[in-house]
């Protein structure tokens, strides 16, 4: 009768295969990296391959089945956050992220056209929405101008007494 083995030797079988996919996901990357490196060199223009990741949405260019658009990819990565941190913290798949820098390669114009799009939309929205509420911050401020001056009221009789 065979012995079952302990958590132990199960959770470091564990480790093993999970290093391993990761060992194979990289190569992978690799090969598929060279891969897309070797066509463009060979290709003259775009490269015929399906992009299911990408999509054109009203917001702009969009991760597929998310409201994610390829601009905040861009902030995450122009504030020199690595591709395995920005593809952790949107929790896309390997797969979806090669689909993206693809895509942002394959269409660096436009995407960066896109991209100062989005930040001078960004900084007209934030605008209105300071001047629209400048009225109420200021309102929020006096009130609690008040406040502290009662508390500090409140304070100075406490200590009186």
């Amino acid at each position: 009768m065979e012995q079952s083995p302990s958590p132990e030797q199960e959770q470091e079988r564990i480790a093993a295969l999970e290093e391993e996919v990761r060992k194979l996901q990289a190569e992978l990357a690799v090969l598929r990296s060279d891969q897309l490196v070797q066509t463009l060199m060979e290709m003259d223009g775009p490269i015929p391959r399906e992009n299911n990741t990408v999509i054109r949405t009203e917001e702009g260019l969009t991760i597929k089945g998310t409201r994610l658009t390829l601009y905040s990819l861009l902030d995450e990565m122009k504030d020199d956050n690595s591709l395995k941190n920005v593809r952790d913290i949107y929790e896309l798949t390997d797969e979806e992220m090669l689909d993206i820098l693809d895509y942002i390669h394959l269409h660096r114009r436009e995407v960066e056209e896109g991209y100062q799009k989005a930040l001078r939309m960004a900084e007209e929205r934030r605008k209105y929405w300071e001047e629209r509420n400048r009225e109420h911050y200021a309102r929020t401020y006096q009130q609690r101008e008040v406040v502290r001056k009662k508390i500090q009221e409140w304070r100075e009789q406490y200590r009186a007494a």
